[in-house]
């Protein structure tokens, strides 16, 4: 694959039990910031309070090493920055309508789907975000976030609330493509998540909250 801007260095694997335990132990050893682990599956995926997250072959799955100078409490904005910069990029790459759900989730509904518009239950939930940091009261000295994407992926049936980028529009897409283009939106966001004043994000409102609970 080609060199992601902004990107310093790429771990690829096949599979791998987690991303999010790769980074760590990376950042851990002192990785530098803008490291990224990518892999095809995982065999222990998981998502915020220890959720399990299905991670087959055909979903996106990284973790991005970040180093930031920034107070703990932070980290929930920066969750909320990072699915906004999710929820974009699928929508440009897809043309699906997304919403985010505080703390963490990406929701999407399927082209040509009913609905007048607000979230509901036609919206199904295609992405999930995973934050932790090590450091002081003050500021963090690494973080690492996790983010899961279900874009080719089949999911159990059991999970009814979740669909996959594929299940909703009915085509395929290039995983590695949507990497770059999260990144991408990523970036931008993080950039005003740094230099926003007062701790508070800059940039459009985010969209209308799924009612829905988590897949």
């Amino acid at each position: 694959m080609e060199e992601i801007p902004g990107i310093k260095q790429i771990v690829r694997l096949a599979r791998v039990d987690s991303t999010q335990k790769a980074a760590r132990k990376l950042a851990e050893e002192g990785a530098p910031e803008w490291t990224l682990v990518w892999a095809e599956r995982q065999s222990a995926g998981r998502g915020r309070l220890g959720r399990k997250w299905d991670s087959g072959v055909g979903g996106l799955y990284f973790s991005l090493i970040l180093r930031p100078q920034i107070a703990p409490k932070r980290l929930a904005e920066l969750s909320l920055a990072t699915a906004d910069a999710v929820a974009q990029a699928v929508n440009d790459v897809t043309g699906l309508k997304t919403a985010v759900k505080p703390p963490n989730d990406v929701f999407a509904k399927a082209l040509g789907g009913e609905g007048r518009g607000e979230p509901g239950s036609d919206f199904k939930k295609v992405c999930g975000i995973l934050i932790e940091a090590s450091g002081g009261a003050e500021h963090v000295d690494w973080i690492v976030l996790g983010i899961g994407l279900n874009v080719n992926n089949k999911l159990p049936k059991t999970l009814n609330e979740a669909a996959s980028l594929a299940a909703l529009t009915g085509r395929t897409f290039d995983v590695g493509e949507i990497l770059r283009r999260v990144i991408e939106k990523f970036q931008r966001k993080f950039q005003a998540f740094l230099t926003a004043s007062n701790g508070h994000i800059e940039g459009p409102v985010p969209p209308p909250q799924p009612e829905s609970g988590e897949a």
